[in-house]
């Protein structure tokens, strides 16, 4: 066989290895984020610091569509917890 024709599916194999390798990446990301997600949802309702019934409510008025939430600006140089902890996170990344 060409050297040259062998060298391209040489490369192709690699290539696809790769991108085989990476999309199993992605998908794991993919997951650990969504994992974080629901973490957060979890701390923000266990911060709400409701009890029994007025949790279930609270719970049913988000799955039917009845609970609103008011977002507020933050002032300039103001973080929020949650930017905080994701500072303190990636320092504890590195």
């Amino acid at each position: 066989m060409n050297k040259k024709i062998r060298r391209y599916m040489e490369e192709i194999e690699k290539t696809e290895k790769k991108i085989s390798d990476l999309q199993q990446y992605l998908k794991g990301i993919k997951s650990a984020l969504k994992e974080e997600e629901n973490n957060e949802m979890i701390r923000a309702i266990r911060g709400m610091k409701l009890e029994g019934e007025e949790l279930l409510r609270f719970l049913d008025g988000l799955r039917g569509g009845t609970v609103r939430f008011e977002v507020g600006k933050e002032t300039e140089g103001q973080e929020s917890n949650t930017e905080r902890e994701d500072k303190n996170n990636d320092k504890e990344m590195e």
